[in-house]
């Protein structure tokens, strides 16, 4: 299985091959491979292991006691005779809580039973779990991926994703089965690479600590300026850094020096892309580097992937909504923009994304292209938006590289 492992990151031709006995499979075009985030050394991260506890893997539903969620493990006992079975099959899903903080995750393994398996599904993952922040794992395109789960004979399937994720919930969704799918299945992946902020006052600030070598390590200090700390605020899901903090401002530790003399251009998805002064540990480090993230004032919500959805603002301590009117694809550019991608492919209008609950907060918003954020754009800004939650504005998003640029580096604090 290792060896099939080692080959992570090579983009499982989708194109299935063979008929389902009960529902006909479509063809699904071959996507050329494309990669973000740190070099992974893929190995498995817990079902066949039991490292992922039972309590972990859950699911929309199962056939019985004898085909939990719990039994989608990979050679569990029993000859591997054990499988999750959904019931009903139809909008069913199984899903794995991989802990906090989220690993790396590349792929997966799939294995069926010799005549019924899941012969292709789609894969979503979450930070959180919660209802609205699902998002299912797209080609360049923005389309959602159809993966072959098609074997022969129970053997099992290496299924290799075209990014690398950093994710804490995993999900997958069968699409079309034979008979009654049978599903186990490892998660691929590795923890190198992924960050955490500790001794801040909230989930924005901290020191930064990076998983290296099955271990945590600290950064030092030496040469951290905004565009490292920026780095670091994007790998966790701000859009940018306030401040880039030295001198072990958030406290010392007792951790290992891992990482000093970064570097990063201000580009780079993960802080492990940058580069840096490899440390074994041993060496000497006056203090550590830490920072301030911008909390999110603007989200995309109910597209069901990271680069579309209804656009919502954070104002005022509650989340609110942008009305439609006048909204085209000049305004969508600004939000694109704004959130790191290269720009809009589509302006949505009429709720398309679904109904909100909350305030409105703009109405005839009439962008010309140059703003950095959609409230510099004009608006009736002293008038209360008196459209209703059918007429509220959406964007799709080019899931392309960002543009983004680090500014002025401020001063350190």
């Amino acid at each position: 299985m290792m060896s099939t492992v080692a080959n992570s990151m090579l983009l499982l031709d989708a194109l299935l091959i063979g008929l389902s006995l009960a529902h006909p499979i479509s063809s699904v075009e071959t996507r050329e491979p494309y990669s973000t985030g740190p070099l992974c050394a893929s190995e498995p991260l817990g079902m066949e292991s039991e490292e992922i506890p039972d309590e972990s893997i859950t699911a929309s539903s199962y056939l019985s006691v004898y085909w939990l969620p719990k039994y989608a493990r990979l050679n569990i006992e029993n000859g591997g005779s054990n499988f999750w079975i959904p019931n009903p099959v139809a909008d069913s899903w199984i899903q794995v809580d991989l802990g906090l903080p989220g690993p790396v995750v590349t792929g997966l393994i799939v294995q069926g039973h010799t005549s019924q398996y899941v012969a292709t599904f789609s894969v979503q993952y979450s930070d959180d779990g919660s209802a609205e922040s699902w998002t299912y794992l797209v080609d360049t395109e923005g389309d959602t991926i159809h993966f072959n789960g098609n074997v022969n004979g129970g053997e099992q399937r290496t299924v290799n994703f075209p990014e690398v994720l950093q994710t804490r919930f995993l999900r997958i969704l069968p699409l079309t089965w034979t008979l009654t799918p049978h599903l186990d299945f490892e998660v691929l992946g590795c923890r190198d690479g992924i960050v955490r902020l500790v001794g801040g006052d909230d989930a924005s600030s901290g020191r930064v600590e990076i998983y290296h070598d099955d271990g945590w390590g600290a950064v030092c200090d030496t040469n951290w300026d905004f565009k490292d700390a920026t780095t670091v605020c994007r790998q966790l899901g701000f859009l940018e850094a306030s401040e880039a903090k030295i001198g072990s401002y958030f406290g010392a530790t007792e951790l290992p020096i891992v990482m000093d003399r970064v570097a990063c251009k201000g580009t780079e998805s993960y802080l492990s892309d940058c580069a840096f002064v490899c440390r074994d540990g041993n060496q000497t480090c006056n203090s550590t580097a830490g920072v301030v993230c911008k909390p999110n004032t603007i989200r995309l919500v109910g597209g069901g992937n990271k680069t579309s959805g209804r656009v919502e603002l954070f104002k005022k301590d509650t989340w609110g909504t942008i009305c439609d009117t006048e909204w085209d694809i000049i305004d969508a550019g600004v939000v694109c923009r704004q959130l790191g991608f290269s720009g809009a492919t589509e302006a949505k209008t009429g709720s398309y994304f679904g109904e909100p609950e909350g305030p409105m907060y703009m109405q005839g918003v009439t962008c010309d292209g140059s703003e950095a954020k959609i409230t510099d754009c004009p608006s009736h800004c002293w008038d209360a938006p008196k459209c209703n939650s059918t007429e509220t504005a959406g964007v799709v998003c080019h899931n392309g590289n960002m543009e983004t640029e680090i500014g002025e580096i401020p001063a350190l604090q």
